[in-house]
């Protein structure tokens, strides 16, 4: 079974036990080390991410329009929890990029809603595609898009990571 990397873990129990784990190791006395590492890793991947989308546009996002496909912290589900989409929409607009979000699961995020995939847009991100998400919009356009999701579904364009 193939495993792809992604833009980090996210979810209500997965990227948060381990610190508990971490945290009751720690005052026992024992150092966990691999997982405090991994944490960090993970909490990093969205601003990796960025960095990278920005070498690809010259070093500048400024005015650029980017739209996630996938907001919620895995497919399939409307759950915010933990989200590294929530992370990596941050970190976009830190750059002066307009991020744009697409999530039929989730109508609504901090005051923004999620707006159809645009024909219009510089650059799409898929994080988390739910199955009913329909990519054509982007392929019609011929939008260029990085495949940023973790499962092994081809969805027409190479995986990023």
């Amino acid at each position: 079974m193939p495993f792809y990397p992604s833009i980090g873990v996210g979810g209500h129990c997965i990227p948060v036990d381990p610190s508990y784990l971490s945290y009751a190791a720690e005052i026992s006395g024992v150092e966990a080390n691999f997982i405090n590492l991994s944490n960090k890793i993970n909490l990093s991947m969205p601003k990796w991410v960025t960095t990278i989308i920005q070498k690809k546009f010259g070093g500048n996002l400024k005015g650029k329009r980017i739209q996630i496909a996938g907001i919620a912290y895995k497919p399939n589900v409307p759950d915010l929890r933990e989200s590294s989409a929530l992370l990596l929409i941050k970190e976009l607009e830190s750059t002066g990029a307009s991020v744009l979000w697409f999530d039929e699961l989730v109508i609504e995020y901090n005051g923004n809603k999620s707006v159809p995939l645009d024909p219009t847009i510089d650059l799409g991100l898929i994080v988390s595609p739910h199955d009913g998400m329909n990519f054509s919009v982007w392929k019609k356009a011929g939008i260029k898009v990085l495949d940023l999701s973790a499962d092994s579904k081809n969805y027409g364009w190479p995986k990023f990571l």
